[in-house]
């Protein structure tokens, strides 16, 4: 049986941090044309939670909010989205799961896949919808609920390769192991 390791006792460095960054103006592009080729923006996966979690579980919590902050500005640059809410969304999202990252492996997928769909769903919910209730959802035909849900889905069966992608970019490559 496969064991998967856990890299979290590394130190996440700034080369790291950039790393990240540059796999997220990455994965803008490619998470546009999935929107664009679903037809419908919106129901594809965020890549943007799934980066801040792997920030959230390398690192301290300034520099998960640090890379939040980023990773939120260039998803509503490069999108088009109402300027604010996606850092808004991802820095509340690491400073809420941030002190309880060492309670499980979240590196194993089976351990990854629902943490991702409920951080992605609850940030949907919580952080989200009150945000756009204020500011006025974009019609009246406007049901969120498939939305969240496809989106969550989507977001949470991708975050395995992407959490395998930044592992392989990442970390370093000790002798000893």
């Amino acid at each position: 049986m496969a064991t998967f390791p856990s890299y979290a006792a590394r130190q996440f460095g700034s080369g790291d941090f950039l790393k990240v960054l540059l796999c997220g103006l990455l994965l803008l592009p490619v998470q546009g044309a999935l929107a664009a080729t679903i037809g419908r923006p919106g129901y594809g996966p965020e890549w943007m939670i799934v980066l801040t979690v792997y920030v959230a579980l390398r690192s301290e919590l300034w520099v998960t909010v640090l890379a939040a902050l980023a990773l939120g500005a260039g998803r509503d640059t490069l999108s088009g989205f109402m300027t604010g809410l996606w850092p808004l969304t991802l820095i509340m999202l690491a400073w809420l799961f941030h002190p309880s990252r060492s309670r499980l492996d979240f590196f194993h997928p089976l351990a990854l896949i629902p943490l991702i769909f409920m951080l992605t769903l609850g940030s949907y919910i919580l952080i989200m919808t009150p945000v756009m209730a204020i500011l006025g959802w974009p019609g009246n035909q406007y049901n969120p609920v498939p939305f969240f849900l496809i989106s969550s889905l989507a977001t949470a069966l991708t975050a395995p390769p992407v959490f395998a992608l930044l592992n392989l970019m990442t970390v370093a490559k000790d002798p000893g192991r």
